[in-house]
């Protein structure tokens, strides 16, 4: 007998068009989609395009706690239905069709905590590219950033022995410190490569300057910053005092939330961010974010 898996997604005010793709890719392929909302705006609209879908378990919250605290729900209902994997997704996410299939000769492997797809996100890179890539059907991640939630399935089991997922984070590097908890008690997050997921990180702004630069050169690095994703303020300050979080708590946290990433990150942002972005309230609130640190404990 299989395994049962379902699929968990957190919503916060969903474009509900692409919510419904979303729903529409991975319906076929899981037991049950629990979706956990917080507190949106427009709860009454996804009433009533999801309380009539067989396979979609509904939950409110009454005020928005954070991601973190959703996707802990998702894992308390999915132990109560007796899930093995769940595969957690954000509302903008649209998975292959066949995801689940191509993960599924992996689910036997010992000490696999989580299993993630190829991101396209942002265009970055393109479906087209992605086919052409010669990668191996599998590698195994060691790096914490390279494993997002979204398109992840879950080990249940194994998640939650090692404190799920940490509710002090609200929201930013929450897939990460997770990542980081699973590669220090030894256990193995796989990404498999002959499935994808497309993700949308933030409103994206293309430049064509690095565009230009990486079909002349043809170096990874100008594709990455050939597009910036425009995140709010509030998004940046919950970066930049999360990110502080992981340097301090985690040895294995990995250059991409290191001090000087995070600062040429931000630098990267106050340059390339929209002409109308006040950069003063933006590093503002990326200090405020740093200092705030102090105020967490593990």
């Amino acid at each position: 007998m299989e395994d049962k898996i379902c699929a968990g997604i957190v919503l916060y005010n969903p474009e509900l068009n692409l919510l419904k793709k979303n729903i529409n890719s991975i319906y076929n392929q899981v037991n049950k989609i629990i979706v956990v909302d917080n507190d949106s705006s427009n709860k009454n609209d996804l009433k009533k395009i999801l309380s009539n879908l067989e396979k979609v378990e509904l939950h409110f919250e009454n005020e928005n706690r954070g991601i973190a605290f959703a996707l802990n729900e998702i894992l308390k209902i999915a132990v109560e239905g007796n899930y093995k994997w769940c595969l957690t997704l954000d509302q903008d996410s649209i998975c292959d069709k066949n995801l689940i299939k191509n993960f599924k000769p992996y689910l036997s492997k010992k000490r696999i905590a989580l299993i993630s797809p190829f991101i396209l996100n942002n265009g970055k890179i393109s479906f087209e590219e992605y086919l052409k890539l010669k990668l191996p059907k599998f590698n195994e991640i060691i790096n914490p950033i390279d494993c997002i939630t979204s398109g992840t399935l879950n080990n249940v089991e194994i998640v939650n022995s090692i404190g799920g997922f940490n509710e002090l984070l609200f929201i930013d590097f929450v897939d990460t410190e997770l990542n980081c908890k699973v590669l220090e008690n030894n256990y193995k997050i796989l990404r498999i490569n002959t499935t994808f997921l497309i993700q949308q990180m933030g409103k994206a702004k293309h430049i064509p300057l690095f565009r230009f630069l990486y079909k002349l050169t043809k170096k990874n690095i100008f594709k990455r910053m050939s597009v910036v994703a425009v995140y709010t303020n509030e998004r940046l300050y919950y970066s930049s005092r999360n990110s502080r979080y992981l340097r301090r708590n985690y040895e294995n946290h990995g250059f991409r939330t290191s001090f000087i990433f995070m600062f040429m990150y931000y630098c990267f942002f106050s340059i390339f961010y929209p002409y109308s972005r006040n950069r003063i309230e933006m590093w503002k609130k990326i200090l405020k974010g740093f200092l705030d640190f102090k105020k967490m404990s593990r």
